[in-house]
């Protein structure tokens, strides 16, 4: 009998139907992967089964009785975990305290007993082989350390159903053959894991079975035994995925604009971003592709990153400095990190060119509104005003304001990160055009993307990333979307060069 099975789970948002219709079922004693391309609803169904968020119709079983839960501390008591790719730690308190948060052992005047806490916590640790002082701060381990924390936590509930979502973005690989390990351990006990990652290797190394998600119905669920990495690619984008229709256009070569070489451990890239050329920055998430795009824009560590723009070698250690040299870059999030909330539109646009509207430290209004003003008409922005909250605008013409500050740095490389990340279709076309004519100007551009269709519609060289290296790269139409997934996931064929 499935420990954990759920009949008909469905979700809408905004009467969007993003799962539908899922049936699904996991034994004790078994790994079962899940997988599925961006938007295939991977997330949606671990939030339901978790208790983050209820479905809009479906049952949920757990150990053959029907459980709704109304938040996630629902459904740790019933045993039900999840560890997700974000920890949730507090660094400055130990070990322990980090595992029993909010659950402490009191003694008889109501006071924490942290000497109880110890050794239970030391008794859970050690009970699934894990090497971890009690008494340890969070602040002071490893990432793979913090995650066997945020394990230790969930276990401490009890976890008959323990999910892991992308547990090995962030760790080494010594430290994923320890996780391995550990999940072996688990299994071994009778937990049901539910292991969802985009790391496919990894998918035919632990998993029993593995159940294919797409558009948020369920393709099949099938034994890892008979499948193989191109089989399951296939199931997970559609028997007719194929070459994703490009955008026409013949890029002229120029002059190499950006040369740099990236260390990242015992790997080491070279990336070349040529004038007039779009080059795409394709992977899954933990690939590093932020990492480089953000050293390249000037947050890189020394031994890090050797570059040259135009020839001429530079080495930024600020982003303020990268700017004055030419390397400009959009943040893949631009309510955290993009925009000034809650100042207005022309602000906002204006905010990274300064030296151009004022003069003895004052700022001109008439030429602040003439550049910015002139740069958003150029963009298009639909705002009720230039001194409109940035804020207020909808999620298109936020990044618009975004792009029209880039731009005002005048750029000679323009480092892109999700730049349609959050936009509805018109804007995301629009940004598209503004990519392409960026490009057709002379412009070096750089595009990280989660969607592959997209760096195949708009890139003319894709550079594949894993574990914070380039494996491999394609140039545009000799590649389609099933080739890249599977040289992102580690396809050893793929990777090698074959097909």
């Amino acid at each position: 009998m499935a420990l954990l099975e759920t009949a008909g789970l469905s979700k809408s948002f905004g009467g969007v139907p993003v799962l539908a219709g899922l049936d699904f079922a996991a034994a004790a004693g078994e790994v079962h992967a899940l997988v599925g391309a961006n938007g295939a609803g991977k997330s949606t169904f671990l939030n339901i089964v978790s208790g983050s968020i209820a479905p809009t119709a479906g049952s949920i079983r757990l150990g053959g009785e029907v459980v709704r839960f109304a938040n996630p501390q629902q459904a740790q008591r019933a045993g039900v975990s999840i560890v997700h790719q974000e920890f949730a730690l507090a660094p400055l308190l130990d070990v322990a305290t980090n595992i029993f948060l909010g659950r402490e052992p009191r003694n008889r005047l109501g006071l924490v007993d942290r000497a109880r806490m110890r050794r239970d916590a030391a008794a859970l640790l050690a009970r699934h082989g894990f090497r971890l002082d009690p008494g340890a701060l969070v602040a002071g381990l490893s990432v793979a350390e913090q995650q066997l924390v945020e394990i230790a936590r969930a276990l401490s509930f009890e976890a008959r159903v323990l999910i892991l979502d992308e547990p090995t973005a962030a760790l080494s690989p010594p430290e994923q053959q320890r996780l391995f390990a550990v999940i072996d351990r688990l299994k071994a006990a009778g937990v049901a894991i539910l292991y969802v990652s985009h790391r496919l290797d990894e998918v035919f190394r632990i998993a029993d079975r593995v159940t294919i998600l797409r558009n948020g119905v369920r393709v099949d669920t099938r034994p890892t035994a008979g499948l193989d990495h191109a089989g399951l690619v296939r199931l997970m984008l559609g028997e007719t995925a194929g070459p994703t229709a490009s955008v026409a256009r013949c890029a002229a070569a120029g002059p190499v604009r950006l040369a740099a070489t990236y260390r990242a451990g015992e790997a080491t890239s070279e990336i070349v971003l040529r004038a007039g050329e779009i080059v795409g920055l394709a992977g899954f998430v933990g690939a590093g592709r932020t990492h480089l795009a953000r050293a390249l824009a000037g947050h890189a560590r020394p031994h890090e990153i050797e570059m040259m723009v135009d020839g001429v070698p530079v080495a930024p250690r600020s982003p303020a400095a990268a700017m004055r040299q030419g390397l400009v870059y959009l943040t893949e999030d631009r309510k955290r990190d993009g925009l000034f909330v809650p100042l207005g539109v022309l602000v906002n646009t204006t905010a990274g060119a300064l030296d151009r509207v004022a003069r003895l430290g004052v700022i001109s209004r008439a030429a602040e509104r003439r550049l910015g003003g002139g740069m958003l008409a150029r963009l298009r922005l639909a705002a009720p005003g230039l001194g409109a909250p940035i804020d207020h605008l909808s999620g298109g013409n936020q990044q618009k304001a975004v792009f029209a500050r880039a731009l005002l740095a005048e750029p000679k490389v323009l480092i892109c990160d999700e730049p349609t990340r959050g936009v509805d279709v018109g804007a995301k076309a629009q940004i598209h055009d503004l990519l392409l004519a960026l490009a057709e100007g002379g412009l070096a551009v750089l595009v990280v993307s989660s969607e592959f269709g997209e760096l195949l519609a708009l890139a003319d060289r894709i550079l594949v990333m894993r574990d914070r290296a380039v494996i491999r790269t394609f140039r545009r139409g000799e590649v389609d979307e099933e080739m890249l997934f599977r040289a992102a996931s580690g396809d050893p064929a793929v990777c090698a060069g074959r097909p």
